[in-house]
C-alpha cells in the first residue's frame, strides 16, 4: 500500500496524533501513519521551498525504513499549476494500486483537488483508496484526532448512483450499497440492521427487471419493495443517510410499478403494464419499451376479444393462444386498408389505430432485434424518433377501448 502525503515549509508543532487505537507523538503525521499502517512506499509531494526547508530534512530521516519517492510540485497559485499537481499525483500511482492519502499539510485548495483525484483514480486506474486522512491539530491541546475523510468518496458514489437512478432508473448500485452496508455493520459488529439487505435485494431485482423488460417480475419486486421501504426507513436514516433523500422519489416509482395480481390479466393489470412501458421510455430504454409495447398490444387484444373479462395465466400467457392472436392481428392489419378486421373488433376508432400501430411495432421490433442487420434498416435517430411518436398511440388505443 502507498501513502501519498504533502510536506510544506511551515513550522509543525509536536502533538500526539490519535486514530482509532493508535497514538503517536510527532510533528509529522506522515511518520505516525507510516508506523500505524503497512505501507511499502511513501510518496511525498514537495514544493521547491518545502524541499529546501527543515521539515523535509527531518521527515526524510525518520522515514529511512520505507521506500520514499519525492515528487516536486508547483505552488498551486494558478489553475495551470493546480492541473500540473493533479497530473503529478495521478502519475505517482500505478493501475490497481492500494493507497491512502494524507491531506493534513496539503495547502490552499489541494485537499479539494485530492478528493477529486481519489475519485478519478478509482475509476480510471481501478485504484483502491483505503483512507483519506486529515490530522486535526489543535493549538494548546495535547492530542490531535486523525479523521478518515473516505466518507467523502462514499458521498460521491451516492451522488453518482443518484444521478444514474434519476436518469436511467438503474438502482442496482444503490441496492448493492445497502446490502454491503448491512453485511459490513454486522460483520464489524457496529450495528444489527434487519431490513437493509432485503431492500437492497429488491432494488436490484427491480432494476434488472426494468432493464430486461420483465413487467411481471418488476411488478412483484415493486410490490415487495413498497412493503419493505417503510420498515427500512429508520435503518436507512441511521446507516445509509444519503439514500434517505431518494426514498420519496423511489416510492413514487415503486407505486407506479407495484401490482399484486400479476397472474390475472384485467384492466388494472393492463394499465400497470402500460405505465411500465412509459417508464421505460422516460429512462431512454427504447429497445425494451418497443419489445414490451408489441407484447402489450397482444395482451390488450386477448383481453378485449374476451369481452374485457379478467383472464387467468392459462388464458393470456399460453404460447399457442398468443401465437394465434399475433397471427390474427397480422392478418388483419398488415394486409393494407382492405383487409377486414377480426370479428370481435367493431369500433372503427380502434381499427384505425391498429392499422398504423401494429405493423409499425412489428417492423420496429424486428429492426431492434436484428441490430440493423438487414438492407432496409433505419438509422438510430430515425428509430428513436419513431418510437417516441409510436408510444402515445398505445395510450390512445387504451383510452378509446376503455370508453
Amino acid at each position: 500500500m502507498k501513502l501519498l502525503t504533502f510536506v510544506g515549509p511551515n513550522t509543525y508543532n509536536q502533538t500526539t496524533y490519535v486514530w482509532d487505537v493508535h497514538r503517536y507523538e510527532t510533528e509529522f503525521i506522515a511518520e505516525a501513519l507510516a508506523l500505524w499502517l503497512p505501507f511499502d512506499k511513501v510518496v511525498v509531494f514537495l514544493t521547491e521551498k518545502a524541499k529546501a526547508g527543515t521539515n523535509w530534512t527531518q521527515l526524510s530521516q525518520r522515514l529511512q525504513k520505507w521506500d520514499v519517492q519525492e515528487v516536486p510540485i508547483p505552488d498551486g497559485r494558478t489553475e495551470e499549476e493546480v492541473w500540473e499537481i493533479f497530473d503529478r499525483v495521478i502519475a505517482s500511482v500505478e493501475h490497481g494500486d492500494e493507497i491512502a492519502i494524507d491531506v493534513t499539510h496539503a495547502f490552499r485548495s489541494l485537499p479539494m483537488v485530492l478528493v477529486a483525484v481519489a475519485a478519478f483514480l478509482r475509476t480510471v486506474k481501478e485504484v483502491r483508496v483505503r483512507h483519506i486522512f486529515y490530522g486535526c491539530y489543535m493549538e494548546g491541546e495535547p492530542e490531535s484526532p486523525v479523521i478518515d475523510l473516505n466518507l467523502l468518496l462514499e458521498l460521491l458514489d451516492w451522488m453518482e448512483a443518484t444521478r444514474r437512478f434519476k436518469e436511467t432508473g438503474d438502482a442496482r448500485w444503490i441496492g448493492q450499497a445497502l446490502k454491503d452496508t448491512h453485511n459490513g455493520l454486522r460483520r464489524e459488529k457496529k450495528g444489527e440492521p434487519t431490513e437493509l439487505k432485503g431492500a437492497g435485494d429488491r432494488l436490484i431485482t427491480l432494476s434488472q427487471a426494468l432493464h430486461l423488460a420483465r413487467p411481471i417480475e418488476a411488478a412483484n419486486a415493486a410490490q415487495q419493495l413498497r412493503d419493505l421501504l417503510p420498515k427500512a426507513s429508520a435503518e436507512i436514516q441511521t446507516w445509509a443517510k444519503p439514500f434517505s433523500l431518494l426514498i420519496d422519489r423511489l416510492q413514487r416509482q415503486v407505486g407506479q410499478l407495484a401490482y399484486e395480481k400479476t397472474d390475472v390479466l384485467d384492466s388494472q393489470h393492463l394499465e400497470k403494464q402500460l405505465q411500465f412501458i412509459e417508464q421505460l421510455q422516460r429512462y431512454g430504454l427504447v429497445t425494451q419499451a418497443t419489445q414490451m409495447a408489441r407484447e402489450w398490444v397482444v395482451n390488450w387484444a386477448i383481453w378485449y376479444s374476451n369481452d374485457r373479462k379478467a383472464l387467468s395465466q392459462e388464458e393470456w400467457l399460453d404460447h399457442c393462444k398468443r401465437g394465434n392472436m399475433e397471427n390474427t392481428l397480422s392478418g388483419a392489419f398488415r394486409g393494407g386498408e382492405e383487409a377486414p378486421p377480426p370479428d370481435w373488433l367493431k369500433d372503427p376508432n380502434l381499427v384505425a389505430i391498429l392499422r398504423k400501430l401494429w405493423p409499425a411495432l412489428a417492423d420496429l421490433r424486428n429492426d431492434f432485434a436484428h441490430c440493423g442487420m438487414r438492407i432496409q434498416r433505419r438509422d438510430s435517430k430515425d428509430l428513436y424518433d419513431q418510437t417516441q411518436n409510436l408510444f402515445p398511440q398505445l395510450r390512445d388505443l387504451w383510452q378509446k377501448s376503455e370508453e
